[in-house]
């Protein structure tokens, strides 16, 4: 008897959820939401799993605020399986239930992962509504924050979440940021 593939398991546990098969990767839409779970393998490690989501419109309004960025590929945040398990990184390495353990991890933690990031109020909470800082690092954050919040008829926070970047981000990210300012319709900021 041949044992079991990961990405067999996988695909058992994910068809029937209404995830379509890529080569390594499972991938639906709901509503505007791209939901993608792919598999990860490394001769050292072994294999995990990774989730992810984006919402397609606010990626759209991207690519229109940032036309010279394409194709734009900005994951806000991607989760290895073991993080939604219980906070660690999670590898199965020549583990004969390496596939039913991590398809069984996937089937009890991948519903809930994916519909915490389906609504505009929790896709604007992941980008962080509630922080008022703008980190250096989190631009690209900060830029689907402010499409989001517009998309949610704010647009005046939209144009807020956008004022005062810190003088220590990248110059290409301030202009990103800028020509969404521009995109949305944002008042020239104050000197």
């Amino acid at each position: 008897m041949s044992r079991r593939t990961y990405a067999a398991a996988l695909n058992d546990v994910l068809a029937p959820m209404g995830f379509e098969r890529g080569e390594r990767s499972w991938s639906r839409t709901v509503g505007t939401v791209l939901e993608e779970i792919d598999l990860q393998k490394s001769q050292i490690a072994g294999t995990t799993a990774n989730l992810w989501s984006k919402d397609l419109a606010t990626e759209e309004l991207l690519r229109q605020a940032i036309p010279w960025k394409r194709p734009l590929d900005l994951l806000p945040s991607v989760y290895r399986i073991g993080t939604l398990m219980n906070g660690s990184d999670r590898w199965w390495k020549n583990d004969p239930n390496g596939p039913a353990e991590l398809a069984e991890a996937i089937r009890v933690h991948a519903p809930a992962f994916f519909e915490g990031r389906r609504s505009l109020e929790d896709q604007a909470r992941l980008f962080g509504r509630a922080e008022p800082r703008w980190k250096p690092s989190g631009t690209a954050s900060r830029m689907y924050l402010a499409l989001t919040l517009y998309r949610m008829g704010q647009k005046e926070e939209a144009c807020a979440v956008l004022q005062s970047p810190p003088r220590t981000a990248p110059a290409s990210w301030l202009a990103q940021a800028e020509s969404v300012r521009n995109w949305l319709g944002c008042r020239s900021k104050p000197d």
